[in-house]
């Protein structure tokens, strides 16, 4: 460990040299070379936290051996001398990285705060550059858990889509998969994990909100605005990670601003004059085939492709069953140490109730499953009783059968020469509205759609009633 910072001096004037070596011994390591190549060997043995380095050179000028110089890991602080100051090659030597610039010969009080200021700079370099090299160390450690080929497939295309500080990666899945999981891991293995991650789910805010969250407003765009404006998504991810979960939902309009942003990295606020740039990358999620929404016009194609560039399908839990018990006993330890529980493991039987489930909400309901077991019951192992509020295999099988039984009293009201897809789609919506009162906010709610998705498809269809009939 070194117990005092390490100099170095790069300088052909063996006087002045010895000199400025045998001053600065008395607090520093020095170390001396009178060539280009000699200091340059030393600097990349030693990584000194400093370099005097004279522009004067026999095998080389200063100024072209100082970027070499800057270009090691980790770099040193540079402080140029020369006998002869010159305003190009302090210009030269400031653009190339350079600290500071010393005229000799050298007052040494002078010179004695320099390299003070200089090793100041230096240490808090190198404490920054620590922290960040820590916190990406942090960031990339790997908490997905699962080993079906299909999980690792994805997982592995998530890495290597990372690798590009820019591409758009369109992640797609139901419910409950760990889309936003993955999104953090897109972020964490990329360049710009040291910048932020900003999430927004697009399907729990109405159109106006979504606007003012992304874009953000100056102060009184709007009625209700805050009186001092608001910073909106956009730049507060601006370097890292823009992550829009549910994608669909965004209301046309937002989706062509956000266009715009993608491809010209600017875009205003709301009730702005002036313009604003920024630099993401968005990792988009969507619960549904989101080609097949923009082959329907619910979604700008142009935008799909700007979001698309790699695309990654995400299984259901039930399509990778060998991955359920070791995400249980992840969770179980988790929940352990959130509520100082001591659950041991999981009983036979309980395994087999969690590998016969079909977790319908995925990960999302596996977790929320051992999060309560573990918050409310006080035991060594999970048994077959803490679970008695999963639906059973009996009880799926009759609300299948169900299911299907409606499914077949609908076909059975089919008209015998077929109908098209859209004709069934425009009677389904049309039926709904009417049991629903023709309120458009029970009809979306009750068909799992956002209600602007409705509105559009009620006007493609010609369903729009007058202004007294809408809610």
């Amino acid at each position: 460990m070194r117990t005092a910072p390490t100099i170095l001096i790069i300088d052909d004037e063996t006087g002045f040299r010895g000199a400025i070596a045998r001053f600065l011994s008395r607090s520093y390591t020095v170390h001396e070379a009178k060539t280009a190549a000699e200091g340059l060997r030393l600097a990349q043995e030693l990584e000194p936290d400093l370099v005097l380095l004279d522009i004067g050179l026999p095998d080389c000028s200063g100024l072209d051996l100082l970027p070499e110089l800057k270009e090691a890991k980790p770099s040193p602080t540079v402080i140029m001398v020369t006998a002869y100051e010159q305003v190009r090659d302090v210009v030269q030597a400031m653009k190339k990285g350079a600290f500071d610039y010393l005229v000799k010969p050298v007052d040494l009080e002078e010179f004695e705060v320099t390299v003070k200021q200089a090793l100041e700079y230096a240490s808090l370099r190198h404490e920054v550059e620590r922290l960040r090299e820590e916190m990406q160390r942090l960031h990339q450690r790997r908490t997905l858990v699962g080993s079906s080929p299909a999980f690792l497939e994805a997982q592995q295309l998530a890495i290597r889509s990372a690798q590009s500080p820019d591409a758009g990666v369109l992640l797609q899945g139901e419910s409950g998969v760990g889309k936003e999981l993955f999104a953090r891991l897109i972020h964490a293995a990329s360049p710009r994990a040291s910048y932020p991650f900003v999430a927004l789910n697009c399907a729990v805010f109405t159109p106006e909100i979504i606007e003012s969250e992304l874009f953000g407003y100056e102060k009184g765009a709007f009625t209700g605005a805050r009186a001092e404006g608001k910073k909106g998504l956009l730049e507060a991810a601006d370097g890292g990670t823009l992550f829009l979960d549910e994608v669909i939902d965004l209301p046309p309009e937002v989706q062509a601003k956000l266009l715009r942003v993608l491809e010209e990295h600017e875009f205003y606020p709301l009730g702005a004059t002036r313009k604003k740039t920024v630099d993401i990358r968005v990792v988009a999620a969507c619960n549904r085939d989101l080609w097949q929404a923009c082959e329907e016009g619910l979604f700008r194609k142009d935008l799909f492709f700007r979001l698309a560039t790699v695309q990654i399908v995400l299984p259901a839990l039930r399509q990778r069953r060998e991955d359920i018990l070791p995400l249980a006993r992840f969770f179980l330890e988790q929940f352990n140490d959130k509520y100082r529980k001591k659950f041991r493991d999981i009983s036979e039987e309980a395994q087999h109730i969690l590998l016969s489930h079909e977790w319908p909400g995925n990960v999302r309901e596996l977790k929320n499953t051992i999060e309560r077991i573990v918050l409310l019951e006080d035991d060594d192992l999970i048994f077959k009783r803490h679970l008695h509020f999963l639906p059973s295999t009996a009880g799926r099988r009759a609300a299948m059968a169900a299911s299907n039984q409606a499914g077949f009293l609908a076909w059975e009201h089919m008209p015998e020469e077929g109908m098209s897809l859209e004709e069934l789609e425009r009677n389904i919506i049309q039926e709904v509205f009417e049991r629903c009162g023709r309120n458009k906010s029970k009809t979306a709610r009750f068909l799992r759609i956002p209600r602007h998705v409705l509105i559009y498809r009620m006007k493609k269809f010609g369903l729009e009633r007058p202004p007294d009939s809408e809610a």
